[in-house]
């Protein structure tokens, strides 16, 4: 559950948001305003007395210009493209990521308050499961045996965790998860409601026209500060371990097959497919939509746009797009139909260019 703290100082939050981002995020404040009193953060078109709003994208400076906040988070740059070298007469909060300072402060106003450790009298724990004593297991959830919930961790209703699997410290388990047997869930990881950890890959070997099932007998290993998000499906490995790396985040729908190794600090958004064995190195960023061929090596770094189809490795990091946006109906289907005759144009194409070089000879 989230819930709200009482109204706290400007300076206060600062504080508390320099503590959180571990001395990375910064900022100072402006016109003496360490004392005015923060109830909530809203958006710039909305807030007013009380609370702080934030500008994170320059498209909006006439808005932040004009917000009625008790106290505006902003960067240097775009302080100096508004004001000028003009100080305002306003409470502004200096910063140079003013979104993840925004992060923090949701975080900090609106803690998620963890329920009562204690396992439910209508969960299912099997002889030989450990659950630490600070961690919390509602109705229904079924723990088989083997299986090791690390301190802190909280299991929600209906969740299903296999036999040998380890969740470890400060996990949270929405209901309704389930994780195979085998499988290792990092520290402070959270998983959301739907999602499959650990099902079979996809693996079937073609025989007489029938297909043989390929048992699956790696896991899934998932590294700390991992989310996983709704419905999202990570297969266990044919042979080693599917693994996810440290910090990565995956949104939900998200599709990974078996033997995928994604590095750390990864963004998969929403209906990312990734086929069997494909390797993501450390901070790629894929867009919605976005599909890999399998067997392929994407390269640290890699920014993949939305709706992209990557059939093939990438070597060198870049921005890499490719797909035909929306268009008019009539329009698309008129350049539908000229793909289709593009061999037959490329032919003709062909030969009139060897018609041409035969003349110019001549």
């Amino acid at each position: 559950m989230i819930h709200k703290t009482e109204p706290l100082k400007l300076i206060d939050l600062v504080d508390r948001i320099k503590e959180k981002s571990g001395g990375r995020l910064l900022s100072f404040i402006t016109n003496n305003g360490q004392d005015i009193e923060i109830n909530s953060i809203a958006p710039l078109e909305a807030a007013g007395r009380g609370d702080v709003a934030f500008l994170a994208n320059s498209k909006y400076h006439e808005a932040a210009r004009l917000c009625k906040a008790s106290a505006l988070v902003i960067n240097e740059a775009d302080k100096q493209v508004i004001w000028g070298d003009k100080d305002p007469d306003r409470v502004l909060v200096v910063t140079k990521n003013p979104y993840a300072w925004f992060a923090y402060a949701l975080q900090v106003i609106f803690p998620q308050v963890r329920a009562e450790p204690g396992i439910s009298l209508k969960a299912i724990i099997e002889d030989g499961a450990e659950v630490a004593q600070s961690a919390t297991v509602e109705a229904g959830v079924v723990i088989r045996k083997g299986a090791k919930i690390g301190e802190d961790c909280f299991i929600g209703a209906n969740s299903v965790i296999g036999e040998g699997v380890e969740i470890g410290e400060d996990s949270y388990i929405y209901p309704n998860v389930n994780i195979y047997y085998g499988c290792k869930i990092g520290r402070h990881n959270v998983i959301h409601s739907g999602a499959v950890i650990g099902a079979d890959g996809f693996g079937f070997a073609p025989l007489d026209n029938i297909y043989v099932k390929i048992p699956q007998i790696g896991a899934v290993e998932t590294g700390d500060n991992v989310e996983i998000g709704a419905n999202t499906c990570i297969d266990r490995g044919a042979l080693n371990n599917t693994t996810i790396g440290e910090g990565t985040k995956i949104d939900d729908l998200v599709m990974i097959g078996h033997n995928c190794q994604i590095g750390k600090n990864v963004v998969l958004s929403g209906r990312t497919g990734l086929a069997g064995s494909t390797i993501i190195g450390d901070n790629v960023q894929c867009g919605g939509g976005s599909g890999f061929a399998g067997h392929l090596k994407v390269a640290s770094g890699t920014i993949i746009g939305g709706g992209a189809g990557v059939p093939g490795s990438i070597d060198k990091p870049g921005y890499y797009a490719g797909y035909i946006p929306a268009m008019p109906h009539k329009e698309f289907y008129n350049i539908l139909s000229v793909l289709k005759k593009l061999p037959d144009i490329r032919r003709q194409l062909k030969h009139l260019t060897n018609e041409i070089n035969s003349l110019k000879g001549q």
